[in-house]
């Protein structure tokens, strides 16, 4: 199942425009991989109302908080983190309290840029490396991070990769790399794009998917979004569909849902291209008459509105469409 493959990471990093149900998705993943028996965190960036609190629960406060049992959540606040780091680094209270009461750190830190993402960054990949105390197993199943939306999300992603060459280095330097890695590591790290099917939400997640590739080194997992397809009506006329094109790298088992679907089969591509194959009937619906396509395969019937789907994307092939989708003339 998809979901099986998305779990087997550490880490999930969603991405997408801003409005196309980020954070619900992630919210919902979270719960999906809770319900699996994984202890998983959700953990949000400086976000303005917590999921913790959707689910149920308290603010986190800075701190992993349970909002239902099994699912934590965490709001990160970037100038939070940093001065959680300097702690880290500097160990002595006395010069701890010296250099977060110090204007010049506060600047440094509100100018440097970069400096937040990264520190968030790399507190997901402390988070991702914590372990127990006695029986050193890793302390979270899963990590679900909601980052920032598209138009910021590659800035985020990117930071480690230009903190990494710009500091070759030292412990900043070393730790950029650190989770550069942990970014970049397939077995650990799955970047999932949400969209909706609407243009500018599926044009900017084709964007974001080329450059993360391409200048970050990720690829998202599972599907990779190519494009949409024309809007179709349904019989109704009162709903339109939006077919969303994917390519997927790899096909994952697939089982059908009980009640939804009763068996999952294949139809070669050379046969979808026969024009002998496909039947087209004029019926009445609503006093109006409308073309209604017909393909037999393997004891199935390919009709209707998914049929009408699949003749479309066949008709951005170089060989057209087996079979007209409008009348001559």
């Amino acid at each position: 199942m998809l979901l099986d493959s998305l779990f087997s990471r550490r880490v999930v990093v969603l991405t997408g425009k801003g409005g196309v149900g980020k954070s619900v998705v992630g919210a919902a993943l979270a719960l999906a991989a809770r319900e699996r028996g994984k202890r998983v965190l959700l953990v949000e960036v400086a976000a303005p109302v917590e999921a913790g609190r959707l689910l149920g629960g308290t603010p986190s406060m800075g701190r992993e908080t349970e909002a239902v049992p099994g699912l934590f959540t965490l709001n990160l606040d970037p100038a939070t983190v940093m001065d959680e780091y300097v702690r880290h680094v500097v160990k002595l209270e006395m010069f701890v309290r010296r250099i977060l009461g110090s204007p010049i750190y506060r600047r440094f830190f509100a100018a440097a840029p970069g400096l937040k993402e990264l520190m968030v960054l790399g507190k997901v990949m402390v988070l991702e490396e914590a372990r127990a105390r006695f029986s050193h197993a890793p302390l979270w199943d899963l990590i679900v991070l909601d980052a920032p939306a598209t138009g910021h999300g590659l800035a985020f992603l990117k930071v480690p990769l230009a903190a990494s060459a710009a500091v070759p280095v030292g412990t900043i330097g070393h730790n950029a790399r650190r989770v550069l890695g942990l970014l970049r590591d397939p077995a650990r790290t799955a970047l999932v794009l949400v969209a909706i099917p609407e243009e500018m939400a599926v044009v900017e997640a084709v964007q974001f998917h080329r450059m993360a590739r391409e200048e970050i080194g990720l690829s998202p997992s599972l599907v990779e979004i190519l494009g949409l397809v024309d809007d179709l009506p349904t019989l109704s006329d009162m709903v339109a569909v939006t077919p969303v094109v994917g390519l997927l790298s790899t096909l994952p088992p697939l089982a059908p849902q009980t009640g939804e679907v009763a068996r999952i089969f294949t139809i070669p591509f050379a046969d979808l291209m026969a024009p002998g194959r496909w039947v087209m009937k004029m019926e009445e619906h609503r006093g109006r008459l409308r073309r209604v396509f017909y393909f037999e395969h393997d004891g199935e019937l390919l009709w209707g509105l998914s049929a009408r789907i699949t003749l479309n994307l066949l008709g951005l092939t170089p060989g057209g469409p087996p079979i007209p989708l409008s009348r001559p003339g």
